[in-house]
């Protein structure tokens, strides 16, 4: 059977081009299962799991010195004079900047300098301690925040408020909560959010919070609203899904829960289960309501509460490990009789409207941990990018990368400084490169090293290394095995040298014609 399965056509119009070349590691491990192992073969018996294990390991092994090394990133350098090494980094291979031509010039790895961790300190030079787990979890943003509910389907009348998309002014998060009708009965939504807050290396603290509710009441809808609503309300699939009846209705009391747990709260937001519990499509109320969610501790204010409050107690994160979750869990229990059947369903402009800020989570002890404020970036790289180049400040006479600082002054030059380019070290505790100022501006290229493992994608190899990869996995599956004989594993892994020998010469990609032209180039007679 041909491996060729596509028409010209779809070849040359598709995103795959050159793609014969390589093999998926997917079908070398099903070859393998299928042509290695069996009665009367070198493995009789192994799982197909050990082999996926063994061939990921081979072809990492491969990506670092045999398989041609393709992976590179291009940069516009910001002012910060730094890179972001990529994702799935292991190494880089050259790092150059490129000119107007497009031509692109190495850069050099510099060994006099680094970017160490910048110890905080005081005027008179003491070290400087934080005591805080945090000054106050920041609402303004949505970062770090997670919240439910927001993938709800309803209407809102314009300007109106809807959970998890009001953040307000003033550290203050707005939490508007209308009537729903799955179905029947009326019920109100039991949303949440959380925050999650690495507490590992702290000892106790203090927890405090803001909210205000709001105390039943009614709220009347007049003719004049629901007319507004055809036409400013928000649509779903270009229509108004919900009626509206212009009535005075009764408005529940909301109730707010703001405090700490170690499991993130459920998806589920309703507030009355649906169907029998027995059925199999039973949708149950959402454990939300459950206090005992909060299984390290909360503050609760409820039906026109407000203000702020603080456990009693400072909670205590000695024997914690991890990361616990600050969550806001916001309640407004519609009823039936506050929305009664004959009203049929009622628009989101029917809504109470709650708030929570300023969360605070203050140690009381000393956590004794030194002040990172300074930790991006020291004194020692501000001084490195800020510095110019001594090379840069004499004239170049030379057309190509080698540079002389003065001419007849050659003897004992370091060549990694005879050159202009520019240098770079990497910082492995940020996982950045720092490049020197002169390459301020300038479009940087990073070709680096990867396992291959990155994505589903990536894991192939290329086919003159297919047979290395082969006997990568033999030997690395008789060498596990238990009663193998000694001989089959040296044997096994003499193959596997042999082959990944020859795959390296395979992908050397030397052309006698290419190495012809550079030995006539050093005036090498070569005869025709």
């Amino acid at each position: 059977m041909g491996l060729i399965n596509k028409t010209d056509k779809q070849y040359y119009e598709g995103n795959n081009l050159g793609g014969y070349q390589f093999v998926s590691l997917d079908d070398v491990i099903s070859q393998f299962m299928a042509v290695y192992v069996g009665d009367e073969k070198i493995i009789n018996k192994v799982s197909r799991s050990d082999v996926s294990f063994w061939a990921q390991r081979a072809l990492a092994e491969l990506s670092f010195d045999t398989l041609k090394s393709i992976k590179s990133q291009q940069i516009d350098l910001p002012p910060s004079l730094t890179m972001r090494l990529p994702k799935d980094y292991v190494n880089y291979t050259h790092l150059s900047y490129v000119d107007a031509s497009g031509v692109k010039h190495p850069l050099y790895p510099t060994k006099d300098t680094n970017n160490p961790f910048q110890v905080t300190q005081d005027a008179d030079k003491e070290y400087i301690f934080n005591e805080l787990i945090s000054s106050g979890i920041n609402l303004n943003t949505r970062g770090g925040w997670d919240f439910t509910a927001e993938g709800m389907k309803g209407v809102k009348k314009a300007g109106e408020l809807t959970w998890g998309t009001s953040l307000g002014i003033n550290n203050t998060l707005k939490i508007g909560q209308a009537p729903r009708r799955r179905f029947s009965p009326i019920e109100g939504f039991v949303v949440s959010g959380y925050h999650e807050v690495d507490v590992s290396i702290f000892k106790k603290a203090f927890f405090s919070a803001s909210a205000t509710t709001v105390a039943p009441s009614t709220q009347v809808i007049t003719q004049a609203e629901v007319d507004d609503l055809a036409v400013n309300g928000t649509k779903v699939d270009g229509e108004v899904p919900y009626a509206s009846t212009a009535a005075t209705y009764n408005t529940p009391g909301t109730t707010i829960r703001v405090g700490l747990s170690t499991s993130i709260p459920s998806n589920n937001v309703r507030q009355n289960g649906w169907g029998s519990p027995d059925a199999s499509d039973y949708d149950p109320p959402s454990p939300n309501l459950d206090p005992a969610y909060f299984d390290i501790g909360y503050l609760e204010w409820s039906n026109g509460e407000t203000g702020e409050k603080q456990l009693e107690t400072s909670v205590d994160f000695t024997n914690m490990q991890g990361s616990i979750y600050v969550t806001i869990i916001a309640i407004a229990p519609w009823t039936e009789t506050d929305v009664p059947t004959s009203a049929s369903t009622i628009s989101q402009i029917l809504q109470v409207e709650s708030t929570v800020s300023n969360i605070s989570l203050e140690s009381d002890i000393s956590v004794g941990l030194l002040d990172q404020t300074g930790a991006e970036e020291s004194s020692t790289f501000t001084n490195y990018k800020n510095s110019n180049p001594s090379e840069n400040a004499r004239a170049d006479d030379y057309i190509d990368d080698i540079y002389w600082p003065n001419e007849g002054e050659r003897y004992g030059l370091d060549p990694v400084r005879a050159q202009v380019n520019g240098s770079f070290y990497i910082d492995e505790r940020l996982g950045k490169i720092n490049f020197s100022s002169n390459i301020s501006g300038k479009t940087v290229i990073l070709d680096y090293i990867s396992d291959s493992l990155g994505t589903d994608s990536e894991m192939q190899v290329h086919k003159f290394a297919e047979e290395a990869l082969y006997k990568w996995i033999t030997y690395g599956v008789l060498s596990t095995k238990s009663n193998v004989p000694e001989m089959i594993v040296r044997r096994a892994k003499k193959e596997k040298f042999a082959a990944t020998r020859q795959a390296k010469l395979r992908l050397s990609n030397v052309k006698l014609g290419e190495i012809t032209q550079v030995l006539r180039g050093k005036s090498k007679q070569i005869k025709h």
